[in-house]
């Protein structure tokens, strides 16, 4: 069977492969396969055929209150990086109100309003600090399926501030003309339409050496009144990022930016593993963080987790699983019954995909680099480093 050449056949197949796949688990056998590639005889190591950079949509908008699709966090500030290219951010983000406010609060003048961000995330220098505009949307905006290049037109100046990157929560007063203008919208039914939200990004002619994440879950506009205090949810979310050029990695090293449409792509050859029966198949990322970690106060966090996608000829998405990064092996393995059947279709020449695709998952959204180690070959009997498939074979008897 040849590949897939349509999206709508590719869907039928891979919704096919996740229904057999709920259905029928694999035996244990192989389950436990860290330290044991080269080892069991049952395993074969297949090291990528190609690994390169591919691209992909680079989407940072969605709504942090569990809706789809889901994004839980924002980033503002600039870095200059000679190492990974500069990196900018600003962020927006809407309100709603609670499921239930205080009885008689739409009665009640709105006497102050702040902005309660919860930071969770530093790319750069952790000891800056960072000149922060805060503006007004003109317009109404959706985060949906934003890309991180899209840019939404922006209203007045409210009000700047002085933030230091290493505060963990940031409380933004917000001017009392702002206050008087959207008070009655506020205490209203019609605060999802009649409030645009905010920008944040850095006030004009700022320098700094930081970018700053804020966890919007465990953010929020809190309303006080003469009697009561009423937290809104920052509910729609979306960062606009740039990022400069960067340098060419070192040898046996591929660099794989996020906040970029960067993705690490990978090719396997499967020559002469046709026909086998897979207990298991695995696909699993070696990385190198001394080669992006700083001796200064330089922060650059790894992703934690990756998103594995298969492409079809057509260059359709499927998400197939995810993986947390190991710091005890410094690796990724992607492993589930799904990409045990996709590997199995591949071994009985029905490919669904022809290439595998790596990222950071899009939320929360970051500017972490993925330092992927894609050599040299091991030694005989020495744990392969680079990009590769562990199938485990059942044996014949």
């Amino acid at each position: 069977m040849p590949p897939i050449r349509s999206a709508g056949s590719a869907a039928l197949l891979f919704s096919m492969v996740l229904l057999l796949s709920a259905c029928q688990d694999p035996s244990g056998v192989g389950l436990e396969l860290i330290g044991e590639e080269g080892q069991d005889p049952n395993v074969v190591v297949l090291a990528a055929d190609t690994v390169m950079i591919g691209e992909a949509d680079e989407i940072t908008g969605g709504f942090a209150d569990g809706s789809s699709p889901a994004q839980e966090r924002v980033l503002v500030g600039a870095v200059t990086d000679l190492l990974f290219g500069d990196a900018s951010a600003e962020a927006y983000f809407d309100v709603g109100p609670p499921a239930t406010i205080p009885n008689g609060f739409r009665d009640r003048t709105i006497t102050s309003a702040t902005l309660r961000l919860s930071r969770d995330y530093v790319y750069g220098d952790s000891m800056q600090t960072l000149s922060l505009a805060l503006y007004q949307m003109a317009d109404d905006w959706d985060p949906t399926g934003a890309k991180a290049d899209t840019s939404f037109e922006v209203g007045a100046l409210l009000d700047t501030f002085e933030i230091a990157a290493a505060d963990t929560l940031l409380e933004l007063d917000l001017p009392a003309s702002w206050v008087n203008a959207n008070d009655e919208f506020l205490r209203s039914d019609t605060v999802l339409t009649a409030v645009d939200g905010f920008q944040l990004r850095l006030a004009d002619g700022a320098m700094t050496n930081a970018v700053i994440g804020f966890a919007m879950p465990d953010s929020e506009l809190r309303l006080t009144t003469a009697e009561d205090t009423v937290s809104y949810a920052l509910r729609e979310v979306f960062t606009h990022t740039e990022r400069g050029e960067a340098p060419a990695p070192p040898p046996d090293l591929l660099f794989v930016r996020d906040g970029t449409p960067e993705v690490a792509a990978l090719t396997f050859d499967y020559d002469n593993l046709e026909g086998l029966a897979l207990a298991r198949g695995l696909i699993r990322l070696t990385i190198a963080p001394d080669a992006v970690e700083s001796s200064s106060s330089f922060a650059r966090p790894l992703p934690q987790t990756l998103a594995l996608f298969g492409i079809t000829e057509d260059d359709a998405r499927f998400g197939i699983t995810t993986a947390t990064l190991d710091e005890d092996t410094n690796s990724y393995t992607f492993a589930n019954t799904s990409l045990t059947s996709i590997l199995q279709d591949v071994l009985l020449g029905n490919p669904l995909f022809v290439r595998f695709e790596m990222e950071a998952t899009a939320s929360p959204v970051s500017l972490g680099v993925l330092p992927l180690v894609l050599g040299p070959a091991p030694a005989e009997g020495e744990p392969d480093p680079r990009p590769r498939a562990a199938l485990t074979v059942i044996p014949v008897n």
